[in-house]
């Protein structure tokens, strides 16, 4: 049987405002919630009689529910995260505010903007194809533009320059984010713009010579200063890291030529190594040489003026004997020599008039005398005579001695 029907009991609807007290009233809490959401929100209180309460009108109440909600939505929808390696740029209204670093950040959704900048990202291009060389013959500077005619082949300026193929790598990061997002419509392109500017005048005031072989490293670093010069006085907030050469050929005509003079120039290079090594090892023995040679020269230098000054000392002491008694000075300086010249002769003087019968000779002596005499001729004498020669010397010194007794 239904609550509502005639025959139903009224206490078992539990709907019913007169049942127990201890259940609180859900349509009065419903009440007092929306009336202190409204006092928060700033509307005006719905004036209701205790007797007979009455809801606020759904269509107000889910309007404020919405503006609630979306404002929540759009406070947190403000919230960003800058990473350890970015940085941010924040615009009002399009205008420039400042530059967040990293970190947890808020910005009003819809007034403001951000724009993150990876300021340690290393970005990078090449560039590769043909340039234009310095003259091989001439000091002139390429021209700015080539004219393809067929009256330009007769121009001997233009055919007198060479064509390179050169391939280059460009690194570079971003310095100043602000800089980066406005002061240059596209930075990247910018770069590749300078870099390949830079690139073709410093190959133009290069020989081809020179680009291939030694000025490999000279055209890198050309290019890296022109090209950190030119961004830098566009403040396009660009910093250029490196620039290397990775390749630099000649034109297909012509490089089995080149690689020619490369493998001459190698030759020449190792010649020189070799030549300079063998100087170093050569020019400290001649110096030692020179050095020997001038040490023997003054030693002998020294000792033929002290041998000098030894005998005019000696000259001047017996000059001094002489001059105080001349005549036993003069017989003494006689036997003296005369024993001297003596001691060194084979000769033997005999005196027949007053020698005895009896004559002793100093065979002995002589012999022991004219030996060292008998050496020192065959030590001059030329090998394959040697053996007639001593035959010869012996009997030789015996026949003279022979005579010398006779």
């Amino acid at each position: 049987m239904s609550w509502n029907g005639s025959g139903g009991n009224k206490q078992d609807d539990p709907w019913n405002k007169n049942q127990d007290p201890q259940f609180p009233d859900i349509h009065q809490v419903l009440i007092k919630l929306i009336n202190k959401w409204r006092s928060i929100l700033g509307f005006k209180k719905h004036k209701n009689t205790p007797s007979d309460p009455q809801l606020p009108s759904s269509s107000h109440f889910g309007l404020v529910f919405i503006v609630v909600i979306l404002i929540i939505l759009w406070g947190l929808s403000g919230f960003y995260i800058v990473n350890p390696a970015e940085k941010a740029v924040v615009l009002r209204f399009g205008k420039y505010v400042e530059v967040s670093s990293p970190g947890l950040h808020w910005i009003a959704r819809f007034i403001e903007t951000k724009h993150l900048v990876d300021i340690q990202k290393i970005y990078s291009f090449s560039l590769d194809g043909d340039f234009l060389t310095k003259s091989s013959d001439q000091n002139d500077l390429p021209a700015q533009s080539v004219q393809i005619a067929p009256e330009a082949s007769s121009n001997m300026n233009d055919l007198s320059k060479n064509l390179v193929n050169v391939e280059l790598n460009v690194q570079y990061r971003v310095s100043d984010p602000r800089a980066y997002l406005f002061n240059v419509v596209s930075p990247n392109e910018t770069v590749q713009q300078v870099a390949a500017g830079s690139l073709s005048a410093a190959i133009g005031q290069m020989k081809l010579d020179d680009v291939l072989t030694t000025g490999r490293e000279f055209l890198s670093s050309k290019v890296f200063e022109a090209t950190k010069q030119v961004l830098s006085t566009y403040n396009a907030g660009v910093e250029v890291v490196a620039v290397t050469l990775r390749k630099a050929q000649a034109p297909d005509q012509v490089r089995a030529a080149f690689n020619d003079v490369n493998r001459a120039d190698q030759d020449k290079a190792t010649y020189i190594q070799q030549a300079q090594a063998y100087a170093s090892k050569i020019i400290p023995l001649a110096q030692g040489m020179a050095a020997r040679a001038l040490a023997d020269a003054t030693g002998y230098q020294q000792k033929v003026v002290l041998t000098a000054q030894a005998n005019i000392a000696s000259y001047q002491a017996l000059l001094n004997v002489y001059a105080s008694s001349p005549d036993v000075t003069r017989d003494r300086m006689y036997l003296e020599t005369i024993q001297t010249v003596l001691s060194r002769t084979t000769k033997v003087l005999v005196d027949v008039n007053g020698c005895n019968n009896l004559l002793y000779l100093p065979l002995d002596k002589l012999l022991r005398q004219r030996q060292p005499l008998n050496q020192a001729s065959i030590d001059n004498v030329p090998t394959q005579n040697t053996e007639a020669m001593q035959d010869g010397g012996l009997h030789g010194t015996s026949g003279e001695v022979t005579n010398e007794i006779n």
